[in-house]
């Protein structure tokens, strides 16, 4: 859940840090900064900055998960979960700068991708179907609503899912 610059400032300090202690023989300190190292870069490649742009998308600053989502230069090394998420957040920045079929794509192969929050999996059924009643196309949104049926949905996420169901007439 770190940024790329904050990953390599620790990874510089874990590096003195071995200098130091292969300079005064401390082995076990030696130890302790190499696994923190691998520890950091296990991070940078597998976790990415996913983590920090799904925060500041929940607190909808697209701008700063945008920012931080494309720190991922390599999305296709993240783990399952986390590429998940990642499609997830693009989903959410493509459908906010209203690229439509782009954000259909991305949260499509979220929900494939493997998200198990059934909040996160309700709010990107909502986002589709809310475009696909920006498109005019009542019976697609419908179809995409009705797979909320079985999900538990947060408190917060009611209000939006009760006004879907105003617009659908279900």
């Amino acid at each position: 859940m770190f940024t790329p610059l904050s990953r390599i400032l620790l990874l510089v300090l874990c590096a003195v840090l071995s200098i130091i202690a292969a300079s005064f023989n401390l082995v076990s300190v030696l130890i302790i900064a190499s696994i923190v190292s691998f520890i950091i870069l296990y991070g940078y490649f597998r976790k990415g900055s996913v983590m920090l742009a799904l925060r500041q998308l929940r607190k909808e600053d697209y701008k700063e998960a945008e920012r931080v989502i494309d720190m991922n230069s390599h999305p296709d090394r993240l783990d399952k979960k986390d590429r998940a998420y990642y499609l997830f957040v693009k989903g959410f920045i493509a459908r906010e700068k209203d690229q439509f079929e782009e954000a259909k794509i991305f949260l499509e192969e979220a929900l494939q991708g493997g998200i198990k929050n059934q909040t996160d999996i309700a709010m990107a059924i909502l986002a589709l179907a809310d475009m696909e009643m920006v498109k005019h196309n009542k019976k697609a949104a419908k179809e995409y609503f009705l797979q909320i049926k079985d999900l538990k949905v947060s408190n917060e996420l009611m209000p939006s899912v009760r006004k879907m169901q105003e617009w659908l007439d279900i």
